[in-house]
């Protein structure tokens, strides 16, 4: 008999896969708790037994899409690897979380809902956009500890760099123009985008911006 912390985790899971479906595919309004528990193959109580309401489970899928492959926190402390390549590595996995179909389809969807639910549009900015900008700031800061750069404000330092790693790619993504970017071309901008960093933000040629976003 498997333990019951592993079939929690299981259910859990096949929870939170069929609302990420089930949202993308038919939108906020129109899914239901029991087309999740269906989908899920479990009951509607154990869905609201994990996530009490149809909002608090729009939240946790939010979550689970902006979590999914990102570095440990271990990786992302790592000594003995340059911040630069660090830099790189989280760069890479945030442009394909961001652009994958899962977290574009969740972009539009709060963007087509927002009118009529405004506050799903909040929810995606303070669980999912300022989580993430939140994680490479405090990435920034305990790397500009070490003096790997100088950052006086990590929270603009990260929203900047965000906002060049989405770059073209992203809204041309967002709005369905092709052609879609190949892996090496993704990965190419990623580099480019770091050595922008750098250069603003490296030791021999910091910025310091006081600004707050």
């Amino acid at each position: 008999m498997k333990p019951v912390s592993t079939i929690s985790k299981t259910k859990s899971d096949a929870i939170l896969n069929a609302a990420m479906q089930l949202f993308l595919r038919r939108g906020y309004t129109l899914t239901t708790m029991d087309e999740v528990a269906r989908l899920a193959a479990v009951t509607k109580q154990t869905v609201y037994a994990h996530h009490h309401s149809k909002e608090q489970l729009f939240i946790s899928m939010l979550g689970a899409l902006c979590n999914r492959d990102m570095p440990t926190q271990k990786q992302l402390d790592n000594p003995d690897t340059p911040f630069s390549t660090l830099l790189e590595r989280i760069g890479l996995v945030v442009l394909n979380i961001i652009t994958s179909p899962e977290g574009l389809g969740a972009t539009r969807l709060v963007i087509s809902e927002s009118a009529h639910h405004p506050q799903l549009a909040e929810l995606y900015y303070t669980r999912g956009t300022k989580q993430l900008v939140q994680l490479m700031a405090d990435f920034i800061a305990s790397h500009a500890k070490r003096r790997a750069i100088v950052v006086k404000n990590s929270e603009s330092a990260a929203s900047y760099f965000l906002a060049m790693l989405k770059g073209q790619y992203y809204v041309r993504m967002m709005l369905r123009v092709k052609p879609v970017p190949t892996k090496k071309q993704k990965e190419a901008h990623v580099r480019e985008v770091v050595c922008m960093f750098m250069h603003l933000y490296g030791p021999k040629n910091p910025i310091t911006t006081n600004s707050v976003l």
